[in-house]
């Protein structure tokens, strides 16, 4: 799976990866879900005509049970810059049954020597939200979801986890400075270099003094030793506008503290889709 990612972004080799796709297989990216060859030929093409060829830098993979979590960190060859990719692959072991699939399209757009409109261009439309997917939002029908409630309580470094999820879920931003460790590597979306804790205790904050009725959701986990895959969402209000806002988060947990967070989303899709949204202005690589 790892080696077929690799070679359909760094040599265009289609064949390989749509081998490994079942045929009900979707590819979901950009906040849209595409079906078929011709979809997946589409998403490359848009890849090399905004990269042209490109090397990996680094690889990990976090792999539990049907879960295959891809993070690659690209170097375009005739560009300047790096763009994190994150790959969510759901397979029945042998075939792939989905791909969630997210860019940084703002360091993407810094490859491009800071040409936001260039890339957004190159953007499809997303899918319409479905009102339904607020209902828990609006109704709330049971207990908020923590990881433990989908790891189970007896899983190693949850109690860190669900610590985690409270700096987003109850922000409680208290909790930064108290589980990342003093030299934490922190990537945020859309930053050429990594950061410290203050940038995102910042970053955090400007989340939630944006948005209004904020509600975040855990969709899955995966767990391969020190190494967590979080898919999650942050939902809310801004204005008279639902947002909704999918998130890759990926931990490295050492000595009961966080030591590596990299956290993606796609915010040019974001931003073309919610054009008068205050969430992420001006932000550029």
């Amino acid at each position: 799976m790892l080696d077929s990612i690799i070679n359909a972004f760094t040599k265009g080799d289609l064949a390989d990866l749509n081998s490994k796709m079942l045929h009900s297989a979707y590819w979901g990216q950009h906040n849209a879900k595409f079906y078929g060859s011709e979809k997946l030929n589409m998403i490359l093409g848009n890849w090399f005509a905004l990269t042209g060829k490109c090397t990996v830098l680094t690889h990990q993979t976090i792999k539990q049970n049907n879960h295959y979590v891809v993070h690659l960190t690209f170097e375009p060859t005739n560009k300047t810059g790096i763009i994190n990719y994150v790959f969510w692959l759901e397979t029945n072991q042998k075939m792939l049954k989905s791909v969630l699939a997210i860019v940084d399209t703002v360091q993407l757009a810094a490859v491009n020597k800071g040409d936001t409109e260039k890339v957004s261009n190159n953007l499809p439309a997303t899918d319409p939200l479905v009102i339904s997917d607020y209902d828990q939002q609006d109704h709330l029908q049971g207990d908020i979801a923590w990881p433990s409630s989908l790891i189970g309580k007896q899983t190693r470094n949850v109690e860190i986890l669900d610590q985690w999820w409270a700096i987003w879920s109850q922000k409680q931003l208290a909790n930064i400075n108290t589980l990342y460790n003093d030299n934490a590597v922190i990537n945020l979306p859309g930053d050429k270099h990594p950061q410290k804790r203050d940038q995102l205790f910042e970053f955090v904050l400007s989340k939630i003094n944006t948005l209004t009725r904020i509600f975040t959701q855990l969709e899955d986990i995966a767990i391969d030793g020190q190494d967590v895959a979080i898919k999650w969402f942050l939902d809310g209000d801004e204005g008279d506008d639902k947002i909704r806002l999918p998130f890759i988060t990926l931990l490295k947990i050492e000595n009961n503290r966080i030591t590596v967070d990299t956290t993606i989303c796609d915010i040019l899709a974001f931003n073309k889709n919610f054009s008068a949204s205050r969430v992420f202005k001006q932000i550029t690589a």
